[in-house]
């Protein structure tokens, strides 16, 4: 895993003004999706839908959580294609989910999200620079409105 990280936080520093050098790694937690639904319904498990899945989840970026943060990440056998695969975390669709949760982090440790008027606002970017992701790597895009989202999810 630590060198998938390095790859995608390379790229990210390639594709952005970003500098992405010498950024120690969050912690990384792979999990089904009961696990993910139960993470991001901590707190307000009263929200949590009735079978324990929340089939919109891929990840969540916790800034608090441990030192340099955590990206609670779906398992890659559990996203579309992965079987396709000789190893699932070779799957372009699952590897843009970990892009994208790493723009989140490589916006708080940049201090880019610190003028925001809330975390949402980094949305747009991190949703642009996982379409190019899978642009460069021949994928199909399973979000062709992607930046429509963006903006959605940039509301504070």
């Amino acid at each position: 895993m630590d060198i998938l990280i390095d790859a995608l936080l390379a790229w990210i520093g390639e594709e952005t003004d970003y500098d992405t050098h010498d950024l120690p790694h969050p912690i990384v937690r792979v999990m089904s999706p009961q696990e993910l639904t139960r993470e991001y319904y901590s707190g307000v498990a009263h929200l949590m839908p009735e079978d324990g899945v929340d089939d919109r989840l891929n990840a969540l970026f916790a800034r608090t959580d441990g030192p340099n943060g955590t990206i609670y990440l779906l398992a890659p056998a559990h996203i579309d294609y992965a079987e396709d695969f000789d190893s699932p975390t070779d799957n372009p669709l699952w590897r843009e989910i970990l892009l994208h949760e790493l723009v989140h982090y490589v916006q708080w440790k940049s201090g880019a999200s610190d003028s925001w008027d809330c975390l949402a606002m980094g949305e747009p970017e991190a949703y642009t620079l996982g379409g190019r992701y899978l642009k460069k790597t021949r994928t199909t895009d399973p979000l062709p409105n992607r930046m429509f989202w963006g903006r959605i999810y940039a509301r504070c």
